[in-house]
C-alpha cells in the first residue's frame, strides 16, 4: 500500500490511456439530467469481463428497478471503443427495460459496421416489440436501406422483424 502513495507511483494519466486501459466514462451531471454515482457504478460493474453471474442479475435488476434508460442511451453514445458499445448494447436488451422510445436510436446502432454491435443493437430493437407506429416504422426501414457499411444479414433480419411489424 505504502507504494501507491509514493510520489509518481500512482499516475492518474494512465487511466485514461486508451492502449493500456479500457475506461468509460459517464458526467454525473448531463446539464438537465443528474446521475447517481451509484447508477454509473452499476453500469460500469455490468462491464467486468468476470462478473459473476449472480452479481450480473442483480445489476441488470438494478437497472430495470430504477429505470436507467437515460444512462444506458449516453453510455452507449459516450463509448470510445466498438467493444464497450456491444457489452452497454446487450445491458439494454438484458436489463428487460421497455426503450420503446429510443427503437430508431437501436436501429442505427445496428447500421454500425462492427459486428458485435450491430448484432447487440439489432437485438435490443428485436425486443422493443410494441412498436407498431408506421412512421416510425417506415422511419426505420429507410434508416436500414441507407446503411452502407453495415453488417448485411443482421440488417435484412431487422428490415424483416419492422415489416412484419406492419399491421
Amino acid at each position: 500500500m505504502k507504494e501507491l502513495l509514493d510520489d509518481g507511483a500512482l499516475d492518474p494519466k494512465k487511466f485514461f490511456d486508451k492502449d493500456n486501459y479500457n475506461t468509460l466514462t459517464i458526467a454525473l451531471n448531463n446539464g438537465k439530467e443528474q446521475y447517481k454515482e451509484k447508477d454509473i457504478d452499476v453500469l460500469i460493474g455490468l462491464l467486468d469481463p468476470e462478473i459473476t453471474r449472480e452479481d450480473k442479475e442483480a445489476k441488470l435488476a438494478f437497472v430495470k428497478d430504477n429505470k436507467l434508460h437515460h444512462l444506458l442511451i449516453k453510455a452507449v453514445v459516450e463509448a470510445e471503443n466498438d467493444e464497450d458499445r456491444a457489452k452497454l448494447l446487450s445491458i439494454c436488451w438484458e436489463s428487460g427495460l421497455d426503450f420503446m422510445e429510443h427503437f430508431l436510436f437501436f436501429v442505427e446502432q445496428a447500421c454500425d459496421a462492427d459486428f458485435q454491435v450491430a448484432l447487440e443493437a439489432y437485438t435490443a430493437a428485436e425486443n422493443i416489440e410494441n412498436v407498431r407506429d408506421e412512421e416510425t416504422l417506415t422511419r426505420a426501414i429507410l434508416m436500414i436501406e441507407d446503411c452502407k457499411n453495415g453488417q448485411k444479414q443482421i440488417l435484412e433480419d431487422l428490415k424483416s422483424n419492422i415489416l412484419s411489424r406492419r399491421i
